[in-house]
């Protein structure tokens, strides 16, 4: 049966789902795209429900990755150009979306070892700069990627595409400062945050260990409750006329520092 009004009810609750307006606490979310589907199912994330297009079966990759689809769950919808236009937050639409659930973790949940790397995310609001973090937390190999309050909702559709399907390769937690601060305290974890008045640069830093990058709001950085719990203070040199990095290159090159050391050459 094809669905061809945008008023039908499972087309308005899957909008409902996308824009996060559903019931609170229920964790759904909207993918869409045959390559973030794949990664979302190889990363064992639920599928609720499938919408596709006759467009997106008319290839054999689109027929094989509805076979997989099957597997997972018996609402598969078929759908209008016109109704999937309408579902779709992109402006070409791929012909395929799911409904999906993905675990938000608890800080006890994490993995944990002697020298695990966390990425910890106060406030930033932007969603290609939470995107593109959590894209580059997956690239270096981070444990996890923690949310406090005040940081956007992960699950919209700006921040899963700017994740690029790294979303599902890294955990991520929810916390309070509160809970953070238990759980750093507990664990012996350092907590590391950029300042551009930082006594020592990032490169002369000491990052093995147990570390915890803090990285802030975009307009404000860290707060002032979360800068006095820090163990450690760097700055990022510039060497040119830039005033400031935007917060997800400061991610990348202070994660990618940490890696180098650990690592070695």
């Amino acid at each position: 049966m094809l669905i061809s009004s945008p008023s039908n009810s499972r087309i308005k609750e899957a909008i409902r789902i996308r824009e996060r307006k559903h019931a609170e606490g229920d964790n759904l979310f909207v993918v869409e795209g045959p390559k973030i589907i794949e990664m979302a199912l190889a990363a064992g994330a639920k599928i609720r429900e499938v919408f596709f297009t006759d467009h997106f079966t008319a290839k054999n990759e689109g027929k094989e990755l509805l076979g997989l689809l099957s597997k997972k769950t018996t609402d598969i919808c078929r759908v209008s150009d016109h109704v999937f236009a309408k579902l779709s937050d992109t402006e070409t639409p791929q012909g395929i979306a799911a409904v999906a659930s993905y675990p938000v973790l608890s800080l006890d949940r994490l993995p944990f070892n002697a020298t695990s790397l966390y990425v910890v995310l106060d406030g930033v609001r932007d969603p290609g700069n939470l995107g593109t973090i959590i894209r580059t937390s997956d690239a270096a190999g981070a444990d996890a990627v923690i949310l406090l309050e005040g940081t956007c909702d992960a699950f919209t559709p700006k921040v899963i595409r700017a994740t690029a399907g790294s979303i599902f390769n890294v955990p991520l937690a929810l916390a309070t400062d509160d809970q953070l601060m238990a759980w750093r305290k507990e664990h012996g974890i350092k907590i590391a945050v950029t300042a551009a008045d930082a006594p020592r640069s990032i490169f002369e830093a000491e990052l093995t260990g147990a570390l915890a990058f803090i990285f802030g709001n975009e307009a404000r950085g860290v707060r002032k409750a979360i800068k006095d719990s820090a163990d450690l203070f760097v700055k990022i040199p510039l060497y040119g006329k830039a005033e400031s990095l935007n917060v997800a290159t400061s991610a990348a090159i202070c994660l990618y520092e940490a890696v180098r050391q650990r690592r070695g050459p």
